[in-house]
């Protein structure tokens, strides 16, 4: 009987960790994105915004060799924020968020602006968006 308790006990507990991590914040499955994909002009780059909680990722989307590249800008004051590059076309991307701080914590009720483009010597392809952060 001992026995069928520990059993019981373990697996409880394993389901409880099977269900924390799922609902950890951060995962970035679970965002539904407000705006994108915001492309660059030969669409190798894209970029998405999620204005509850700033989520920002950027996407490579073609096996160019090059990296895929957003800027992001507090549009209303000029201020450039911050890079993220992602270097590979291989089905993941690089995020970031509010949670990370700093700079990441975008103002909210201001405009922010988004230039994608592939490696950042080349531009010729960029494309610049524009949201209003209000949440």
């Amino acid at each position: 009987m001992r026995i069928k308790k520990i059993v019981q006990g373990g697996i409880s507990a394993l389901a409880m960790a099977a269900f924390a991590v799922a609902m950890a914040p951060g995962s970035a499955q679970a965002i539904s994105w407000d705006h994108g994909p915001l492309y660059d002009g030969g669409r190798a780059a894209a970029a998405y915004f999620e204005e509850n909680g700033d989520h920002v990722k950027v996407c490579d989307t073609k096996a160019d060799g090059k990296k895929a590249w957003v800027n992001v800008y507090d549009h209303m004051t000029g201020k450039f924020l911050y890079s993220l590059t992602d270097t590979k076309n291989d089905g993941k991307c690089s995020y970031r968020h509010a949670s990370d701080g700093g700079v990441y914590n975008l103002p909210e009720s201001h405009d922010i602006g988004f230039s994608v483009s592939k490696e950042p010597s080349d531009n010729t392809d960029s494309e610049y968006y524009v949201y209003f952060n209000d949440h």
